[in-house]
């Protein structure tokens, strides 16, 4: 019976024990749950940018439904992918900065420290703002390091567990821009030229592994994704008159950029035949002794720019080319009696193309010797002509008609009354009279 008590007592003993244990081990997780925990994080957390773009990493602090007043957030960030702009976009809930923020390209930190005077509670208040550079193509990242800290706000200054953030982020491959592309033969696009041979060149980006282009009539082409030519330079040959485009377009790190254009205006067709026409004024020939030459032509492309015009005397030798002159139609030839001139009339077009026509002048030598010789009676005839005409014009306007109408109002209104008095007569004679008389 003793036996039973005893074990029956250190059965009951060894229970207790195993449950003051437990509650014992219970207390110990609770406690550790009461430790004050703070998260520093990142916004986004993931993303991905463009080399070469500028982005902004906001920082966020989330205290955890506690107060805090003191904030010491310390970054690392990937150097090599990565260059901070500006540490801070000014907005913060810091209100004393202890230090100006500060980061360090060189060695990848950047840093925030300051006090929240009063304290905060918040589940996002802004530290600051990352503006960051992507320099390279590769993952980056940004990371709080375990030298951050943020302080209570409960006098006493103490610190937090500091839940420290991450940020991944993929730097793409930037496309290469449009292709820089120019031409020392045809080197304004707005031109024309008649050098149907041009001549392309284009710079090339380091990194660039190829070029793909293409020469058409069109404005909007975009040439394949297969690489041409790793030059600089492409030359094309007896191209047609009309506008041409070149296209072109670059890959680097496997990625195809836009495209770069290029045009070029060809005309090699001098201006539409014409034929110079003169014009011989007889008052110009005897008074000034010249004579005017009209001219005018057309250019289906580019258009005529100017003309040209040169004089060649035939009684000369052609020892001497005729010396032009821009000039516009029509054109003043100086003539002489018994002289002969070749006249060369040059239509040039906006491409530089030239076309030459020609037409022979000389005085009228007969008419002009005539009309020098009796010049003074020629006038005199001309004024007594002028005379006679308004003397007959004032007579023959003014009294001969008036004379001639009044006669002949005088012939009509006789004619009537003879004609009335006639029927009068008839209607008065006797009736026999009236039945013989178409017998008589």
């Amino acid at each position: 019976m003793k036996i039973v008590i005893r074990n029956t007592l250190f059965f009951l003993l060894a229970g207790s024990f195993l449950l003051t244990t437990a509650a014992y081990a219970e207390t110990t997780i609770d406690a550790s749950r009461l430790v004050p925990h703070t998260e520093v994080s990142f916004s986004p957390r993931s993303g991905s940018f463009v080399e070469g773009s500028i982005f902004q990493i906001p920082i966020f602090i989330n205290t955890k439904n506690r107060s805090v007043n003191g904030i010491e957030v310390r970054i690392n960030f990937d150097k090599d992918r990565l260059s901070i702009v500006n540490p801070t976009g000014g907005t913060s809930v810091i209100g004393v900065w202890v230090e100006a923020p500060v980061y360090d390209n060189t060695r990848g930190t950047v840093s925030y420290v300051g006090v929240v005077p009063n304290g905060i509670t918040t589940g996002a208040g802004l530290v600051g703002t990352i503006t960051f550079k992507a320099k390279a193509a590769g993952h980056a990242t940004v990371s709080v390091t375990s030298a951050s800290k943020i302080l209570l706000n409960d006098g006493l200054g103490t610190q937090t567990v500091v839940d420290l953030g991450r940020g991944d982020y993929e730097i793409l491959v930037k496309a290469p821009d449009g292709v820089v592309v120019f031409s020392e033969t045809n080197p304004i696009q707005d031109n024309w030229y008649n050098n149907n041979n041009p001549v392309f060149s284009w710079i090339k980006d380091p990194g660039v592994a190829g070029f793909s282009f293409i020469l058409d009539n069109k404005p909007f082409t975009i040439p394949d994704n297969t690489i041409d030519s790793e030059d600089t330079t492409k030359t094309f040959e007896n191209l047609n008159d009309g506008l041409w485009y070149f296209h072109i377009k670059a890959v680097k790190n496997g990625a195809w950029g836009t495209t770069g254009n290029f045009l070029v205006r060809i005309d090699t067709t001098p201006p539409a035949e014409f034929k110079p026409q003169a014009n011989y004024i007889v008052a110009a020939t005897v008074l000034v002794e010249r004579t005017l030459v009209f001219f005018f032509t057309t250019d289906n492309l580019s258009g005529v720019d100017h003309y040209e015009v040169g004089v060649i005397d035939k009684s000369q030798p052609p020892t001497e080319s005729p010396v032009f002159v821009q000039s516009d139609s029509p054109f003043q030839v100086p003539l002489t009696s018994g002289s002969k001139l070749r006249v060369i009339v040059r239509a040039i077009d906006k491409a530089g193309n030239a076309r030459d026509e020609s037409i022979d002048v000389q005085a009228p030598f007969v008419i002009t010797k005539f009309i020098q010789d009796y010049l003074v009676y020629i006038l005199i005839g001309i004024i007594i002509l002028g005379l006679v005409m308004l003397i007959a014009h004032y007579l023959f306007g003014h009294h001969i008609i008036r004379y001639i109408r009044r006669v002949l109002q005088i012939m009509k209104k006789e004619e009537a009354e003879e004609v009335l008095s006639h029927d009068i007569q008839k209607t008065d004679a006797p009736e026999d009279t009236k039945r013989i008389e178409p017998n008589t």
